[in-house]
């Protein structure tokens, strides 16, 4: 299906900021990059580890940190990626398809990322103890739903 002119620009720019909030949130949660109130009040950790009890922050940043070079090698790819998506848009002529095909790459490098975060988190989870990840789930439950 093609849609006509402004429609495809507008089409795209929205398409382009869902990707971008998505991106950015997603890197929040998964390399602790977020402050205030999703990192606790020292402001370091993301979500992940808001949801950890303060007797169990350092057990699980450090078996985090071992999972370190899988992100950093996917976050450098979606950087690059990123780039792609730019040039596209700013191509003369506009080639939706092109950028199409940049964010296709760039949806799969941010999967990738998001898989690695979970099964980085199941693999921590399997090293606790029962105890350990109830007061684990407790901190995710203690989050709620956002409004």
């Amino acid at each position: 299906m093609t849609i006509p002119g402004t429609k495809s620009k507008w089409l795209a720019a929205g398409l382009i900021i869902s990707v971008c909030l998505n991106l950015f949130l997603l890197a929040g949660m998964v390399a602790g990059r977020m402050h205030g109130p999703m990192g606790g009040p020292e402001g370091k950790g993301g979500m992940v580890m808001a949801t950890v009890p303060p007797e169990l922050k350092s057990v699980i940043r450090d078996k985090l940190k071992a999972h370190g070079p899988e992100f950093r090698d996917e976050k450098e790819k979606m950087r690059e990626l990123r780039l792609h998506v730019a040039d596209a848009l700013a191509a003369e002529p506009f080639d939706p398809a092109a950028l199409d095909a940049a964010l296709a790459e760039l949806e799969q490098s941010a999967g990738k990322l998001l898989h690695h975060a979970q099964v980085g988190l199941a693999e921590i989870a399997a090293e606790l103890t029962p105890e350990q990840r109830k007061q684990w789930a407790e901190g995710w439950r203690a989050l709620g739903p956002r409004h």
